[in-house]
């Protein structure tokens, strides 16, 4: 997320349910660095119910104070295994703007395209979800989509695991800019006809997923942040 402008400086987190009521959740380390540099001890196991980091060594560990954002949409939705809180500029340009994220193209990105046709909710509230009240609030807001922008904030996203997580704030991501670039060039962005949404294929997951998600991986290894 950090390597494609998806947070900046040091904000944003990311959480993966794993089984117990727990979840891996990148934390916060005493060199505290931000997502580019995440190593694998920023990774810490976090009960889900008290929201406390279950092997935290000598203390050195804090989870994000937005975790109630991550407790909450694991809780209200068993279907979900990863969540994903980012700050893309564009999307919160978009947001503060006033403008709904519509499918304005198709075959430029198919999959965000659908995700617009489906509809992203915004949540009204320029805040920092600290409390379980907030949380709960956000959580109304996001109904069942799988995608929520945070007005002023930056956006939450759901995936059955991180690349279908993480690949969905890059698709939210892909809409605003495109909208802003569209708007920047004196025209005001149109949806796309339902004829030509109802056109778009279903390129498969070993395609939209499994090979995107090589190509972001390579990009890593190539400009040194590699994973493994």
């Amino acid at each position: 997320m950090a390597h494609r402008g998806l947070v900046e400086n040091i904000l944003g987190h990311i959480s993966l349910r794993v089984d117990g009521g727990r979840a891996l959740v990148r934390c916060r380390g005493p060199q505290e660095s931000g997502l580019r540099f995440t190593t694998a001890d920023d990774v810490r196991v976090v009960d889900l119910d008290s929201g406390e980091i279950v092997d935290n060594t000598a203390g050195h560990y804090a989870t994000p104070s937005e975790l109630p954002i991550h407790t909450a949409v694991l809780a209200a939705h068993p279907d979900v295994g990863c969540v994903v809180h980012a700050h893309p500029p564009d999307v919160v340009a978009a947001s503060l703007a006033g403008f709904a994220l519509e499918p304005i193209f198709g075959a430029y990105d198919i999959p965000a395209a659908h995700l617009a046709a489906a509809g992203i909710p915004v949540h009204p509230r320029s805040v920092l979800i600290r409390s379980d009240d907030l949380a709960a609030e956000m959580v109304t807001s996001f109904g069942n989509a799988s995608a929520l922008v945070l007005k002023g904030h930056g956006v939450v996203t759901t995936g059955a695991d991180v690349a279908e997580a993480v690949l969905r704030a890059l698709q939210i991501d892909t809409l605003a800019r495109m909208h802003l670039r569209v708007r920047a060039a004196g025209a005001i962005p149109e949806a796309i006809p339902d004829a030509d949404l109802a056109e778009l294929p279903d390129l498969g997951g070993a395609f939209n997923r499994e090979t995107l998600w090589r190509h972001h991986l390579a990009a890593l290894d190539r400009d040194g942040f590699g994973l493994n």
